[in-house]
């Protein structure tokens, strides 16, 4: 831990956002070593590997935790504190005293990983909540949002959440500009603009097939594949910059020829 923060502190404030004692520790260290297998973790605690297994998952479940298969291994790693400040509040006992908490701890949390900052940062999502967890952290975002999008596609994947993420992003008056296929739904996404900050410009299946939703913000990207219900959030400044630029110039040429 830093110096600033007692982990007792810590593990106590976790609680008070619905974290069990065990998966404040596990988590804590997860932030310390930004990436670990389960037998480190457990080295780390003290905690039987299977209960840091069953911990992983939970912490997994609740979206404060990811995994990567890498030489055949798996490594977890921890969400971004950030997250805490977009996690629904109806399980939280006495939630503005806790978001106090966690906005004053947050530069220090933050801090525990700041040293991998510019490695390329990849975790993995899975199933519905997993992807619902990759739109969560978009709404996190300092900068607009930039979306590629096939809209039947990325809508019918998550039909019942969408409304709450729109709503959110207006609310927090998140700007998006977007290329997505042309289709009856995506015509209703462009005609709605206005109303839910978006300038969005059509193109062609036929011509640009795509079936990923991908999203640039802050300095991440995030891909989603809505067919196989897998995604990944790529953090790494350049990386998004890149991918910042690249769209930026599809968007040109997509405004030109949506116009035509």
């Amino acid at each position: 831990m830093t110096s600033m923060i007692d982990q007792r502190q810590v593990t106590q404030m976790l609680e008070r956002l619905g974290f069990s004692e065990k998966e404040a520790q596990v988590y804590i260290v997860l932030l310390e070593l930004n990436e670990a297998l389960p037998s480190t973790i457990a080295r780390k605690t003290n905690l039987k590997r299977s209960t840091v297994y069953f911990i992983l998952e939970q912490l997994q479940k609740k979206g404060f935790a990811s995994h990567i298969k890498r030489d055949n291994m798996v490594y977890f790693r921890s969400i971004s504190p950030h997250f805490f400040l977009e996690k629904e509040s109806s399980h939280v006992k006495d939630m503005t005293s806790a978001l106090a908490d966690i906005k004053t701890a947050l530069p220090d949390l933050l801090s525990l990983n700041q040293r991998y900052a510019a490695t390329p940062q990849m975790s993995v999502y899975t199933g519905r909540a997993g992807l619902i967890q990759i739109m969560e952290d978009t709404l996190t975002t300092k900068t607009e949002l930039l979306c590629w999008a096939n809209t039947e596609l990325a809508f019918n994947s998550l039909k019942d959440y969408y409304p709450t993420y729109i709503k959110k992003k207006v609310q927090k008056k998140l700007w998006l500009r977007g290329i997505f296929c042309k289709d009856p739904l995506g015509e209703i996404f462009k005609s709605k603009g206005k109303e839910e900050l978006r300038e969005v410009y059509l193109i062609s299946k036929e011509d640009y097939p795509f079936n990923n939703e991908i999203n640039i913000y802050d300095d991440k990207v995030a891909i989603i594949s809505h067919e196989d219900q897998i995604g990944v959030i790529i953090q790494n400044q350049n990386i998004a910059d890149s991918q910042r630029a690249i769209f930026n110039f599809a968007f040109k040429y997509a405004k030109r020829i949506d116009s035509n």
